[in-house]
């Protein structure tokens, strides 16, 4: 009886995990990247391509004070707005996410949106073929090539990342990998 009831729970284990599908996995996405592509937007950050930028700074450092306040009520986040020169560009970050800008084209507003990690319903970690044959299955074509020097000046230290580039209307989208790994998104 008590084999019986093992291989009967053994059973009900194997398949538990056969029923729970990942979506990404099979080529279907819970967000339509194309939709927020033309909004100049990635889904779940409150940015917009050529949005101010002195009201992205203050909802940056609003975030920012948030999440040092969870942390020091104990609550695992990861605090700390910055706002440094790279090149041409201004980027300010909450650690989280980052918005670009011109420095001397301030007016012009936010150029670059950067998501660290999950970004239109990509895990942080996916791996590059997952990203590419998922947006293939949706009927987007990708560049995937290695960074080019000074193109990710948001991410210090950035050497050694690919990337697969979608054009969708006037809006770029980048995937960042690290060694295959998706580690950041952006739209410019």
């Amino acid at each position: 009886m008590k084999k019986l009831l093992s291989i009967v729970l053994c059973l009900v284990f194997v398949f538990s995990f056969t029923a729970c599908g990942d979506k990404k996995s099979e080529g279907e996405l819970d967000v339509d990247v194309e939709y927020y592509a033309k909004l100049g937007q990635i889904a779940d950050v409150d940015y917009t391509l050529g949005g101010d930028v002195d009201d992205a700074k203050k909802s940056l450092e609003a975030d920012d004070n948030a999440k040092a306040e969870a942390a020091a009520e104990g609550e695992h986040v990861h605090a700390g707005f910055s706002e440094y020169p790279a090149g041409k560009y201004t980027v300010m970050s909450d650690g989280s996410v980052a918005c670009c800008y011109e420095t001397d084209k301030k007016n012009n507003g936010i150029t670059h949106i950067v998501k660290y990690g999950d970004a239109y319903g990509f895990y942080q970690g996916a791996i590059s073929t997952q990203v590419r044959d998922t947006m293939s299955d949706l009927g987007f074509d990708a560049t995937e090539r290695d960074a080019e020097k000074g193109e990710l000046f948001f991410l210090p230290g950035s050497v050694g990342l690919t990337v697969l580039e979608y054009k969708i209307k006037d809006t770029a989208v980048l995937f960042v990998f690290a060694e295959h790994a998706l580690s950041a998104t952006v739209i410019y």
